[in-house]
């Protein structure tokens, strides 16, 4: 006989899930016995986060390095609440997750039982109403499998993102047989949307004399960089990312004028203005703040605007589009290539060079900080030296505050010729924007890429909140470098305090020594002081020794990072 835990995990390794993340508990200890079963017969194994939160994140990251189903768990009550922070993130970057929360039983409902989070008390299920794509009760063991399917669905679709069952004691304990396993997963097959060929044709007809364009890649142009790129050199048009895309285009490709948006490129804002670009044609991205540079209006958002999503929920917000063209961006691409490809007379776009060794689209004012060799600690010589030495195959993840502000703008992506088109490996939390992000998801990153290395810059205040999860990245032996900003501050905050004429209040966080702290939790780790030390690492060294390892590095806390269109946002001016 099986237990609804055991049905779960069957029909998740089907969906090629091989982790579960998660902090276990009485009320969801049927489950962690079913994984228990697991892995004994080889199945999906258990992955033991320090919280919640940690846990989430870690889904989050897998799902993203590995292009299946992320899955996370947690006990009733607070193990649930705790998870909502994760989920929020996941939700706002429509990666897609399965959170399973448990319930006491069900004749305990009403009564007070410990950690109760039902209906007549604290109500979970309302709790995660707002940041999941589907979210449900199983009351009846008769409705795991169809409610687990349409979950699946609902994160698995065009508008992916996290779904949450949660599930009582009693109900994940009871007994099936053994061939309850039945139900297809046919439904789950990528079905991709094309709009009619007319419409693709009049908008082709439409780009056909255009000599200036810009195109805009989102995070869900991945599957049609190739394409974008060929159709931004045949026609001599500019190519920009928005942040989540940054990692999808080399940064020295003559023709990439850098990241709009969030802590990006003055070049890409130069080239979305009337006088560069007739036409924006905008690829898989959100028009959220982050890639809009607070909805500036000489940007993204004007009627020069095409629009190409498979996520409907992105078409909602180019109202001001010329056009906004539901389908698979691979597809709508290759049919407009095919349409374009034939006129190639207008091929005449500048192309940017430098000759110090940047890209040429690194803002003027940061440039000289990147050639630092002494003294303290410049956050971009150190992000432009980790692009540049660490290996090939690195999954860097940058985390909320300085760190991705630092990243965005200084992580110099370089492309090989063996990395698949569609593959990113840059990554940011930047929806949500959770503090601690990237320390979760660097380990579920790194428990999915196959012992290819990952990189997570983080900050002293997100660490402090969550750096405890790298006792997980010890104990499962994974290959994760954590560098730690440390400038003993909530740098962001302090630095926008700063520009933006606030009281400089609540920013200060004491002195740590970070090293010394992984040292107590067993991790390898080294205290970078000056330039000096930081280049006479041995990197090689650490990335090729199993294990995490940390590196504390005292930065210069008067580097101000590039976040200019954020605090346009928060003071209100322009």
């Amino acid at each position: 006989m099986l237990e609804c835990g055991d049905l779960i995990l069957r029909y998740l390794e089907r969906l090629g899930v091989d982790c579960v993340f998660g902090v276990p508990g009485g009320s969801i200890e049927p489950f962690y016995n079913a994984l228990a079963r697991s892995e004994r017969r080889g199945g999906i194994r258990s992955v033991t986060a320090r919280h919640e939160t940690g846990a989430a994140f870690m889904a989050d990251g897998y799902a993203r390095e590995s292009g299946r189903l992320g899955v996370c768990c947690a006990t009733a009550g607070p193990g649930a609440t705790n998870l909502i922070t994760g989920v929020a993130a996941a939700y706002a970057d429509n990666i897609p997750m399965l959170v399973i929360s448990a319930q006491t039983s069900l004749d305990r409902f009403g009564q007070g039982a410990l950690q109760e989070s039902s209906c007549t008390s604290v109500n979970t299920i309302d709790m995660f109403a707002s940041c999941t794509r589907y979210n449900t009760l199983v009351s009846h063991p008769e409705q795991l499998v169809p409610k687990l399917l349409h979950a699946i669905g609902h994160a698995l679709g065009h508008q992916p993102g996290p779904v949450h069952l949660s599930i009582p004691l009693d109900v994940m304990r009871h007994a099936l047989p053994d061939d309850a396993i039945h139900t297809s997963l046919n439904a789950f097959v990528a079905n991709e949307v094309m709009p009619g060929p007319g419409y693709l044709q009049k908008v082709a007809g439409d780009l056909k004399d255009v000599s200036r364009a810009t195109i805009v890649l989102g995070e869900d142009a991945a599957s049609a960089v190739a394409q974008l790129t060929r159709l931004a050199e045949i026609k001599g048009w500019q190519l920009v990312t928005t942040p989540r895309a940054k990692g999808i285009i080399d940064s020295f490709h003559p023709l990439y004028r850098g990241v709009f948006g969030f802590a990006g490129h003055r070049s890409a804002s130069e080239a979305l203005k009337p006088h560069n670009a007739e036409r924006i044609i905008v690829v898989g991205a959100a028009l959220d703040e982050v890639s809009t540079a607070g909805w500036d209006p000489e940007g993204i958002l004007s009627g020069r605007l095409i629009h190409i999503a498979r996520n409907p929920d992105h078409l909602t917000r180019a109202t001001m589009a010329r056009e906004a063209i539901l389908g698979e961006p691979r597809l709508v691409v290759e049919q407009l290539l095919g349409e374009l490809a034939q006129d190639s007379r207008n091929s005449s776009s500048t192309q940017l060079t430098a000759n110090d060794g940047l890209p040429a689209i690194i803002d003027e004012r940061f440039r000289e900080g990147c050639y630092a060799t002494s003294g303290p600690v410049k956050p971009q010589a150190l992000i432009t030296y980790l692009s540049r030495a660490c290996p090939d195959t690195t999954r860097a993840l940058f985390d909320s505050g300085n760190s991705f502000l630092w990243g965005i703008h200084h992580w110099n992506v370089r492309r090989t010729e063996t990395l698949p088109p569609e593959k990113n490996l840059f990554h940011i939390g930047i929806g949500f924007a959770p503090m601690g992000w990237a320390i979760g998801a660097s380990v579920g990153v790194a428990m999915a890429a196959e012992g290819a290395p990952v990189l997570c810059i983080t900050g002293d205040g997100s660490y402090l909140m969550s750096g405890q999860e790298l006792t997980t990245a010890a104990q499962e032996g994974l290959n994760v470098l954590m560098v730690v900003l440390n400038d003993s501050s909530l740098g962001m905050v302090r630095h926008g305090q700063a520009l933006g004429g606030a009281e400089p209040i609540a920013n200060s966080l004491p002195t740590v020594n970070f090293a010394k702290l992984a040292e107590a939790l067993g991790v390898k780790s080294h205290r970078i002081a000056s330039m000096e030390e930081l280049y006479a690492l041995d990197l090689t060294a650490i990335f090729d020794r199993s294990g995490p390892c940390l590196l504390d590095v005292l930065i210069d806390a008067d580097e101000v990072p590039p976040m200019g269109a954020r605090m346009k946002v928060l003071t209100g001016t322009e």
